[in-house]
């Protein structure tokens, strides 16, 4: 079953950037194509050697073959012992003169060993050959040294006697060469491959240079900058690509635009006639008791849906100056902890718990007290509107950030809306059309992704980590490393 799981080869190289993989295949590539072009040339060239070896073997065999002959010739037919053993001996003599070291002449049951060689050291099956044809020649092994060896009959013997003649070369000046040739090649092929992968990585970096310029400017403009453009290339192919993706932004830009004014526009629009609403509403409830118990409760029902409304364009109108760039951050140093305190000292807040690890009570970033106020408040409203209320509020250091956590005992947050709580006019399945006054507009968690933002971190939800039901929304900051409590001077002041 776990062979199953592990990934196969496409998959592991999808993981990889395109880059990396880049280099992996021109170096494969270069690795194959030199191991194909090493293997043949060391098979021609072990080829070509043993042949031109084998060549020059036959040609020395046969000059040999005719110089001893040439001293057989002559020899008497005398059968005295003491003749042939002179004969013998000025014909060994004769062989060691010519240089023939790795010769052996026998005659028929006599040997005799010239140099450093002995019947023992040829293959019998050579032996066996030369009783059927004149002259015969094989490779063999012996003593683990490869050698080629060559045998002839001669009948020019004493008495009419047949001689057999061998030579036998050593092939270890061939293995040597060949052993060099390869080490050679093997070392070629890994220096061609490793060149190869460099030179992919370069040829994709060059290749994969505007793919990198349109991820950059792509990123740029999904974090809100739609002044990024890219410049046009000599290339026709690029350009062309270039200008799309520059008349796309402009559409973008213009599309963003006309949303802003229209967003800031319909909630200023909205203001005059809330003004209004409002204002007569506190007419009707000052003459409550003047009207029915009927009347009443729609003057409740219209304060609670007027309380809605203008929380809804309040924050309509901070969203469109959010995305107008008109909302600047006022960055001052703050003591989390503090912070924290003090925020949680509204009675709405009493029964939420502050838990912080000892140590951090001298935690201090940057940032707009204002926003990461309404920050945190929001996130304490979201709990008491959807869970029943916060139950404790936490903070920590990780790494140069901090981490504020503010967790509930509600019914936590479907998986699938992770991903969409923050977006504006999110307000869950569960609370999909439900539009009582304590139900929220949808837009508190969208602000509070936009304030954090500004700040230069992030926030995301997740379910509480004791295993308990409930969501846990987290919020994480940078923490500036220049800034300490100690270093603080003076009072700090109201937070």
């Amino acid at each position: 079953m776990a062979g199953y799981l592990r990934p196969t080869l496409r998959q592991r190289l999808s993981q990889r950037g395109l880059l990396p993989r880049l280099a992996m295949i021109y170096g494969l590539g270069s690795l194959l194509l030199s191991t194909v072009i090493a293997f043949a040339t060391f098979t021609i060239a072990q080829n070509r050697l043993i042949s031109q070896f084998q060549s020059d073997a036959e040609i020395q065999f046969a000059e040999n073959i005719a110089e001893t002959r040439v001293s057989l010739v002559g020899l008497t037919n005398d059968t005295d012992p003491e003749t042939t053993g002179a004969i013998l001996s000025a014909l060994d003599d004769k062989l060691q003169r010519t240089a023939q070291s790795d010769s052996l002449l026998l005659f028929e049951g006599l040997g005799m060993r010239l140099s450093n060689r002995s019947f023992e050291e040829i293959p019998p099956e050579l032996v066996e050959r030369l009783q059927i044809v004149d002259a015969a020649a094989q490779f063999y092994e012996f003593e683990g040294e490869e050698r080629y060896i060559a045998g002839a009959n001669l009948d020019d013997g004493p008495d009419g006697q047949i001689a057999t003649y061998y030579e036998i070369h050593s092939l270890d000046d061939i293995d040597r060469t060949l052993d060099q040739l390869r080490g050679i090649l093997i070392g070629t092929a890994i220096i061609s491959s490793i060149a190869g992968a460099v030179l992919g990585y370069y040829a994709g970096k060059r290749s994969l240079a505007p793919i990198s310029r349109i991820s950059t400017a792509a990123k740029q403009i999904a974090d809100g900058n739609y002044q990024t453009r890219l410049d046009l290339q000599n290339d026709p192919n690029l350009s062309v690509l270039s200008l799309s993706f520059n008349n796309m932004v402009d559409e973008l830009n213009a599309k963003a635009e006309r949303d802003q004014r229209f967003t800031s526009d319909v909630s200023h629009e909205l203001r005059t006639p809330l003004m209004t609403l409002t204002a007569s509403l506190e007419l009707l409830e000052r003459r409550s008791d003047e009207l029915p118990e009927s009347a009443r409760q729609a003057v409740a029902l219209i304060g609670q849906d007027i309380g809605r409304f203008q929380k809804l364009v309040e924050d309509l109108l901070e969203i469109s100056r959010l995305d107008a760039g008109a909302e600047a951050i006022a960055s001052e140093p703050v003591v989390v902890k503090d912070f924290l305190e003090h925020t949680l000292a509204d009675p709405e807040y009493a029964h939420v718990e502050l838990i912080y690890d000892t140590g951090s009570e001298d935690l201090v970033i940057t940032a707009d007290k204002r926003r990461l106020r309404q920050v945190v408040v929001n996130l304490l409203t979201n709990a008491a509107k959807y869970a029943g209320g916060a139950t404790s509020t936490s903070f920590r250091a990780v790494g140069d950030h901090v981490q504020i956590a503010v967790e509930d005992l509600g019914p936590g947050i479907d998986p699938a809306e992770v991903a969409t709580i923050f977006e504006r006019f999110s307000r869950g399945a569960q609370h999909a059309g439900n539009r009582q006054a304590g139900s929220g507009v949808g837009l508190g968690l969208s602000l509070v992704s936009e304030h954090v933002a500004l700040h230069g971190g992030q926030v995301w939800a997740t379910q509480r980590k004791d295993g308990q039901d409930g969501a846990r929304f987290v919020i994480e900051l940078p923490i500036d490393s220049a800034i300490s409590l100690s270093s603080l001077t003076g009072e700090h002041e109201a937070i």
